[in-house]
């Protein structure tokens, strides 16, 4: 009897938990895809461009809301030491941005024309290996409800000679 008592209570609350967390659509495929391009092999003390992509893979189009800080890049070193590149500190104008992505399409905000201090150029001062992972901070209206969202790309490894 206090497993029933007990389960009433908690189900609901599951429930709740499930669906908040879920950025699927009823047939579990992903909604959004966090693509990442970046050279493999770069010179070091010279600048590279990183392209952050957030790509819509649902069957409809979705809302979206962010500031111009979307995309941050974190590199680390071979031990796992994250690397001052220049953007943690950084200004940038505090806007907010306002657009949808399509079905299929994919969106990017690293070369805005309202970016006055561009987060995706990077450079490596050392030689030696890298990895590189990005992280998009944005808000979407998923069936409906505005809902914050944070995704990781893959690790991307870079050589610095």
């Amino acid at each position: 009897m206090k497993n029933a008592g007990l389960l009433k209570l908690i189900a609901p609350l599951l429930l709740f938990v499930i669906s908040g967390c879920s950025f699927s659509e009823a047939n579990n495929k992903p909604l959004f895809l966090l693509d990442v391009d970046a050279p493999t092999d770069v010179k070091i003390n010279e600048p590279i461009t990183v392209d952050a992509f957030l790509r819509n893979k649902g069957t409809g189009t979705i809302q979206l809301e962010h500031g111009v800080n979307m995309f941050t890049y974190t590199l680390s070193d071979e031990k796992g030491k994250a690397i001052d590149h220049g953007t943690e500190n950084s200004i940038v104008n505090g806007i907010g941005i306002s657009t949808s992505i399509k079905s299929g399409g994919s969106y990017s905000y690293d070369s805005g024309e309202n970016v006055s201090s561009p987060q995706n150029v990077l450079e490596l001062k050392t030689p030696g290996t890298y990895t590189l992972v990005v992280r998009a901070k944005f808000r979407a209206q998923i069936d409906g409800q505005w809902q914050d969202v944070e995704l990781t790309s893959a690790l991307a490894s870079l050589t610095a000679k």
